[in-house]
């Protein structure tokens, strides 16, 4: 390959990725409000809000009234429908 050849080539795959560029829709931010979203995040939150409240409420009808004791049961329950932690790691991940 001889040097204009490879200008050429360079000088088009940069023209690709200019014209190709947008912004990165995998990755945005979503602000889930008090309202109620039709967002499925914002609803998997809610849900898994209403399965710690429950929880919560069971362990205090079985007399768990220890609040540490308690804490630690919540944070290591699981959502059993999508298997992610029900209290959030503070990552910003599930």
């Amino acid at each position: 390959m001889d040097r204009r050849t490879f200008l050429r080539l360079g000088a088009l795959a940069g023209l690709g990725c200019v014209a190709g560029a947008a912004p990165a829709a995998a990755f945005q931010q979503i602000d889930c409000e008090e309202s109620g979203s039709a967002d499925p995040a914002c609803r998997r939150l809610d849900e898994h809000q209403n399965r710690l409240r429950q929880l919560d409420a069971t362990l205090a009808e079985r007399g768990v009234s220890d609040p540490e004791q308690r804490r630690q049961i919540l944070a290591a329950a699981t959502c059993p429908v999508c298997g992610m932690p029900l209290i959030g790691s503070g990552s910003g991940a599930f």
